[in-house]
């Protein structure tokens, strides 16, 4: 789904849905580890479409035109089970340390976290290690 952006909210506004849907119903959202205002659009990208997702039947509809066959819902108008739903925020790092990410970041994830566990969403960070 990378790169895959759905029009939503009319003029040139888009979102991309996740960066990778698995088949176990993850929603993915990835970027390299930078400073807070990297890591915090991260945060705020997955809000934003783990909200719309289950609340917007247009936005649903959206997405599942982007989508591969194996992948596309079954009834875009109906309501997905948040619970059935995992969101994903990986960081891909060089470091070999453990996943430390700025103050502000993680302000905005504990909120992130807030606002997708209170719909029903399981919430998971997770660190990329890609060879320096």
């Amino acid at each position: 789904m990378d790169r895959k952006l759905v029009s939503y909210g009319g003029a040139h506004s888009t979102i991309e849905f996740c960066d990778l849907l698995t088949d176990t119903k993850q929603l993915v959202h990835i970027k390299r580890y930078g400073g807070s205002s990297h890591l915090s659009h991260l945060f705020n990208q997955g809000v934003v479409s783990g909200e719309l997702f289950v609340s917007d039947s247009k936005f649903r509809k959206s997405v599942n035109e982007k989508l591969p066959a194996a992948y596309k819902l079954a009834n875009a108008d109906e309501t997905p089970d948040p619970r059935e739903w995992e969101v994903v925020f990986a960081v891909i790092s060089k470091s070999n340390n453990p996943l430390d990410i700025p103050f502000f970041s993680k302000v905005a994830l504990r909120n992130a976290q807030r606002r997708l566990q209170s719909y029903g969403y399981k919430v998971r960070k997770k660190k990329i290690q890609i060879a320096s």
